[in-house]
């Protein structure tokens, strides 16, 4: 049977235990969630979210080294074994692994940012798609069952100015934006703001509702509950 949404971080037990701890009564920014979005559309982006991969815990290395290990042949089409999936990286001045990335020319109609590099996540496909979703999906199993927590809940952030907080960043508040680096999530196709687009917490509904059940908390319904309220006052 396959994993549910409350189920996605199971094989991850240590994971899932520090985020539903994190989580459990951390705020929501219910105004960020106000920004307007549009839906995902692999053929617009081309899967430019995961140009520099994404770090991992202990937890998710393990697992996604796992499950490279029991399908060789899978994944023998995008050259990846275990040993060359993974890589060092440094964030936010903190020392972390990640997937390993490689030079990738995006196509001509992205939108493509100038200052992302030219490079993708290991495992993604050329066509955008991410491997680990598609095996998922093979097998018959929730579409996230294989993917690390932050590369589906994308452009959705749960941690600000050394706080843990369920947010959506915007070109102003970004914490990865500096002199040198004007932002990530708000300059990926899902994460840019769209004067013709809808509630960013409608566009995301499936990510939000996906981390309430594993969290075992109502996310979406706090925040709809929040701008049903907004509604109502516009009303009076």
């Amino acid at each position: 049977m396959p994993l549910s949404a409350a189920q996605i971080l199971d094989p991850l037990p240590e994971t899932k235990k520090y985020f539903r701890r994190r989580l459990a009564n951390a705020p929501i920014d219910f105004e960020s969630f106000g920004t307007l979005l549009k839906p995902c559309t692999l053929g617009q982006c081309s899967g430019m979210c995961c140009y520099d991969g994404v770090c991992l815990d202990d937890d998710e290395e393990h697992y996604i080294g796992a499950i490279v290990d029991a399908h060789p042949v899978f994944f023998k089409q995008l050259g990846i074994t275990r040993e060359n999936a993974f890589e060092d990286a440094t964030f936010l001045d903190t020392d972390t692994r990640k997937t390993r990335v490689r030079r990738f020319k995006y196509p001509p109609h992205v939108n493509f940012p100038k200052h992302f590099d030219k490079t993708a996540c290991i495992f993604r496909f050329p066509d955008g798609r991410c491997s680990l979703q598609s095996l998922a999906m093979e097998h018959g199993e929730h579409p996230w069952a294989y993917k690390p927590l932050s590369c589906w809940l994308h452009p959705i952030s749960l941690e600000r100015d050394n706080r843990t907080i369920l947010w959506l960043p915007t070109l102003e508040n970004d914490r990865l934006k500096d002199e040198n680096f004007p932002g990530f999530a708000p300059y990926t196709h899902c994460g840019c703001a769209h004067a013709d687009g809808q509630l960013a917490y409608q566009v995301l509904r499936p990510e939000i509702e996906a981390l309430g059940a594993v969290i075992g908390r109502d996310f979406y319904g706090e925040i709809d509950a929040y701008y049903a309220k907004k509604r109502e006052k516009k009303k009076k």
